[in-house]
């Protein structure tokens, strides 16, 4: 293989907590700590995505709406658009805290209830709420205009960042009322009795941005060549759709992780996975879920890159990319970088 991407999709932390990730055990995160070391860093200030999207080849979805992009295989009449994420939120005085655990992602029967129960509560406003691949949801919204609104991702473990001002007020109205809505649905209940996490909030964001451009046309020959030779691993609502645009879709994940990077059938792989996903509930920490994630995914790749079977390694985290080929291991001079301060 030529080249392996993968991207953690819900890494990101202030420089601060990066260095040793407190709670580790020594070698835990070995191969996080390789590629910190030796990888060539870039710093993706547009954010993985929009980089993801011209390595795939699609350069002219650069600024486009990320919800635009996740909605692409549904109908637009021009309503804004939102990414909408199931979020468990804690209330404190004045703000409001999401845990790292905070992000929920409904299976495919949870998103049909919801969706339902939404559309008979908010029936006759216009507005929409679709299921995405991932256990979001795609909303549309008449009448609200864009605002920025940070990914819940950026916000995990932290303050969620509230926007200010008349422009944000009938999007945080909505807010609001979904709140009050959710409090009491069945779907909720039926989580609760199960032990689940309940869903408190749907965060909308990923709204502005540019429209949607024209379908392009087929691709030729040559791209259409590139394209089966490259595939696609994970769950994402971005990436899903923008395979979908030009008709390709997003595969799950092998049990056996490490078989993507020895398959001579592909020139290319991309790997999108979350750290939220990598331990229970009851045992999750960020030292043991990156862990977990760096012995089932990152060693593997840098096995890989090390036996021959991969020529090229990029490792995408905290809108950081780490570049590795097969001899940047030699480079022995460099420092060590613990735990996750690679990702700076």
């Amino acid at each position: 293989m030529h080249e392996a991407v993968i991207v953690i999709a819900d890494l990101y932390l202030p420089s601060d907590q990066l260095p040793g990730a407190p709670g580790a055990e020594p070698g835990a995160l070995a191969g996080l700590e390789y590629a910190g070391r030796f990888g060539e860093r870039e710093r993706l200030v547009a954010g993985w995505r929009e980089w993801l999207a011209r390595w795939l080849g699609r350069g002219d979805l650069a600024g486009v709406s990320l919800a635009a992009v996740a909605g692409a295989a549904t109908s637009s009449d021009g309503a804004t658009r939102w990414i909408a994420t199931p979020v468990e939120l804690v209330a404190g005085l004045t703000r409001v805290h999401l845990d790292r655990r905070g992000i929920v992602r409904l299976t495919a029967e949870e998103q049909t209830v919801l969706a339902a129960a939404f559309h008979q509560t908010f029936a006759g406003s216009g507005l929409a709420l679709e299921p995405l691949s991932d256990g979001q949801f795609l909303a549309v919204t008449p009448g609200i205009g864009a605002v920025a609104m940070a990914e819940p991702a950026r916000c995990a473990g932290g303050l969620l960042v509230v926007p200010q001002g008349p422009a944000a007020a009938p999007l945080l109205r909505l807010i609001a009322e979904i709140e009050m809505w959710l409090h009491g649905t069945a779907l909720n209940e039926a989580r609760l009795e199960r032990g689940a996490a309940p869903v408190t909030g749907l965060w909308l964001w990923g709204a502005t941005g540019a429209a949607l451009p024209a379908v392009r046309p087929p691709r030729g020959l040559t791209g259409e060549a590139q394209a089966s030779a490259t595939a696609v691993f994970g769950s994402d609502a971005f990436v899903s759709g923008l395979l979908s645009l030009d008709g390709r879709v997003m595969q799950t994940l092998p049990e056996r992780p490490e078989t993507v990077f020895a398959d001579p059938s592909l020139e290319r792989a991309v790997v999108v996975v979350e750290l939220a996903g990598e331990l229970r509930a009851e045992e999750w920490s960020l030292p043991g879920a990156a862990a977990a994630l760096d012995r089932r995914l990152i060693q593997p790749a840098l096995a890989a890159l090390r036996d021959g079977a991969l020529e090229r390694l990029t490792l995408i985290a905290n809108d950081t990319r780490l570049a590795l080929g097969r001899r940047s291991g030699l480079k022995r001079w460099r420092r060590p970088r613990a735990g996750l301060a690679g990702l700076v």
